[in-house]
């Protein structure tokens, strides 16, 4: 009886101690998930880029990410979103048309593509209002 007892023991000790060095091991390169190449980070709309820099903001309102620097002058957003910081450019390209950049602050591209592709959807389905200045 005690040899079944001490035989448990180190059974349940070896166990555990298996458990403790799995949790340490550090994941391979191939189990770190990498944005696809085919996102589009900077997309271009018809409208200009104040109309634009609204839109953004909207989306990112809607998205519920926190916004965290807004500079209407460079035309530029700084928000985060999933514990990450995210740098949004806007830019005129000529009267009617302007486009958005949306880019990672730390230049890590490690995070889900759905991210800058909701932003994106949203300003496309919404590219047709106006926004007018309230007094």
């Amino acid at each position: 009886m005690k040899k079944l007892i001490a035989v448990l023991f180190l059974i349940s000790v070896c166990g555990f101690f298996q458990k403790v060095s799995a949790e340490n091991i550090i994941p391979s390169a191939t189990a770190i998930k990498t944005v696809p190449t085919s996102i589009d980070f900077a997309k271009s709309y018809k409208t200009n880029s104040e109309n634009l820099l609204y839109l953004l903001l909207a989306a990112i309102n809607e998205q519920n990410y926190l916004i965290e620097e807004i500079q209407f002058k460079t035309g530029s957003v700084l928000f985060k979103a999933y514990k990450k910081e995210f740098i949004a450019s806007v830019a005129s390209q000529d009267g009617f048309n302007s486009f958005v950049k949306i880019i990672p602050a730390d230049n890590n591209y490690n995070f889900s593509p759905s991210l800058i592709q909701k932003l994106h959807n949203y300003i496309e389905i919404n590219n047709n209002t106006h926004f007018q200045k309230v007094l």
